[in-house]
């Protein structure tokens, strides 16, 4: 059977002490990060919204073992500001493994559920 890769889903949550203004330039400066790495993770598709304080994507990826998830979102690490946390959760084609890593300033954890 052909893998079709994953589905990846995030999120960032900004904390109370994050300011209306610096909101603004985080969301941006997260957003042209998150197209910036799943283009080179060779993403298909992205889906980026907002709602609140939360920013979400939605993308299709090739697959990714849960390292390669953890060194990925280590990427976003040096953009965040203390009140700022994520997550990303990789769902691969063929009822395998989700994996999910969440992250902020402080580093990575990775969980992954195993299929029955």
């Amino acid at each position: 059977m052909h893998d079709t890769g994953c589905i990846l889903v995030g999120e960032f949550q900004f904390g109370p002490e994050i300011s209306f203004e610096r909101f603004g330039e985080l969301e941006d400066i997260l957003k042209n990060a998150i197209m910036e790495l799943l283009g080179g993770l060779g993403a298909t598709h992205l889906e980026l919204g907002s709602s609140g304080d939360h920013l979400q994507f939605q993308s299709q990826a090739p697959p990714l073992a849960p390292e390669e998830l953890a060194k990925a979102c280590r990427f976003f690490i040096p953009l965040l500001d203390a009140g700022v946390k994520g997550r990303v959760v990789c769902v691969p084609s063929g009822f395998g493994d989700v994996t999910t890593a969440f992250f902020s300033w402080r580093g990575v954890d990775v969980v992954t559920t195993k299929a029955p």
